[in-house]
């Protein structure tokens, strides 16, 4: 018989019955497409050994990376971190590992490096929209550890198309290092709590909880052994400076002036400064009795008359000021401070003494320093290495890829001997990708040397 035949009640009963198999078919399907998964495809090669590194362009990238041991590089995307090697590759190479996860989406990475002993292992600390914190072998990509944080509400991937910001500015992952026992330690933020965690093993160090005044400790930072955060609902508002190792509440304080008022007022200013990478490891920061401040170059032409000043915290856990700094980009390293002055020169003080001890014979953009030079980018787009006692120019490195290049830029990322420029056609992060960013390969890596 055929089915035109079947009663109509039969037809009905086999239709239902094939509808539920087809629902049931595609439900198996999207269920083992969209489940959560995690997926780890470890190295299968050995990293080779760091390059000596020259004071010349290596590569346009099209994302961009940290480096690790002067061997690897380590990207993000919205759900997956990877590295390549070597580093000095001229374009990005097929994976050497990779981690992904399901659904859950990057928000912060950071890398410690293992000692200089050499004995340990260098690993990539990754967060996760959902609270999970991984911890990834730099070498293999293997799973070291796994940790969980409540996530704050909203936390997502905000790396757009190269990652720079999920990389060079983490908002809720800072490394820091122990006073006590001199170990580095990763300092990580969720719903009103902070959790100091040790990079070696995933052991929790302390946690802290803010559950008694939700949503009012946000503004937040490390020092080279501190944790620095703002509670912004104190009247007026309080900075409190926490030890990374043990989690002791080593000081409260305020700037002088602070009062009680509009909230433009008792929610003072507040800004970490002088950074090694986003805001850990923040060797100064400013602040002002009041929010409604401007900077040294508007004060300087009129606009407003209210500025920051510098402070820091010493050996003592004493918040004490800076007395030499009166420009708006400082960089601290140990007794020497370097700021950039009007016409983009710079001048270098001992901070103990006052005493200026150099003025840059060039100028440009003071984009940072460590224990040996000063670097600068001038209006040609060169790379400028000063040295930190004399000031004097030891090299140059040309940034451009061809000489018709123009950009501008906003992360950029200093690290064992190598810069790192993410180009940008506008600084305006309104527009969209295409216009946004300066090329396909819009990352540009140079070494130092």
């Amino acid at each position: 018989m055929r089915p035109r035949n079947w009663p109509r009640s039969l037809r009905r009963v086999l239709t239902a019955l094939f509808a539920i198999v087809v629902i049931a078919a595609m439900g198996v399907t999207a269920y083992r497409t969209l489940k959560p998964a995690e997926t780890v495809s470890r190295a299968n090669k050995p990293v080779p050994s760091p390059e000596p590194i020259k004071s010349i362009q290596y590569a346009e990238l099209p994302s961009a990376p940290l480096i690790v041991e002067g061997r690897l590089r380590v990207y993000t995307e919205q759900r997956r971190v990877f590295a390549d090697t070597p580093v000095t590759a001229q374009r990005e190479m097929t994976p050497h590992w990779a981690y992904r996860r399901w659904p859950a989406e990057v928000v912060s990475i950071v890398a410690v490096e293992k000692p200089a002993s050499g004995v340990g292992l260098s690993v990539v600390v990754t967060k996760w929209s959902d609270g999970e914190i991984v911890a990834l072998d730099a070498e293999k990509g293997d799973i070291v550890w796994q940790v969980r944080i409540d996530p704050a509400d909203g936390e997502t991937f905000k790396g757009r198309r190269t990652g720079a910001k999920t990389m060079y500015a983490p908002e809720d992952l800072f490394v820091t290092t122990s006073a006590l026992d001199h170990q580095p330690v990763v300092i990580a933020t969720g719903k009103d709590v902070v959790q100091a965690i040790d990079p070696s093993d995933g052991k929790v160090r302390w946690t802290h909880s803010f559950a008694a005044t939700p949503g009012c400790h946000s503004v937040d930072w490390t020092s080279l052994d501190a944790y620095f955060v703002k509670d912004t609902c104190a009247k007026p508002a309080t900075l409190e400076v926490y030890d990374a190792g043990t989690g002791t509440l080593l000081t409260t304080w305020r700037p002088p002036g602070a009062s009680i008022g509009p909230d433009n007022v008792t929610n003072w200013f507040l800004e970490p400064t002088s950074c090694q990478l986003g805001r850990s490891g923040c060797a100064l920061f400013k602040a002002a009795p009041t929010g409604d401040v401007v900077s040294y170059a508007d004060a300087a032409s009129g606009v407003g008359t209210i500025t920051p000043s510098y402070w820091s915290l010493g050996i003592d856990h004493i918040v004490k000021p800076e007395l030499v700094p009166d420009k708006d980009k400082v960089v601290v390293v140990g007794d020497v401070l370097a700021e950039q002055v009007v016409g983009g020169y710079i001048w270098a003080f001992s901070r103990a003494t006052g005493k200026r001890l150099w003025m840059s014979e060039v100028s440009g953009t003071l984009i940072g320093a460590d224990q040996r030079n000063v670097y600068l980018i001038n209006k040609d787009y060169q790379l400028l290495v000063l040295n930190m006692v004399t000031g004097a120019v030891t090299s140059s490195t040309e940034l451009r890829i061809r000489p018709e290049d123009r950009f501008v830029f906003s992360e950029l990322y200093l690290h064992g001997g190598y810069l790192v420029i993410e180009r940008l056609h506008t600084t305006n992060a309104s527009e969209i990708d295409d216009k946004y960013y300066f090329s396909m390969n819009t990352v540009v890596l140079v070494g130092i040397g």
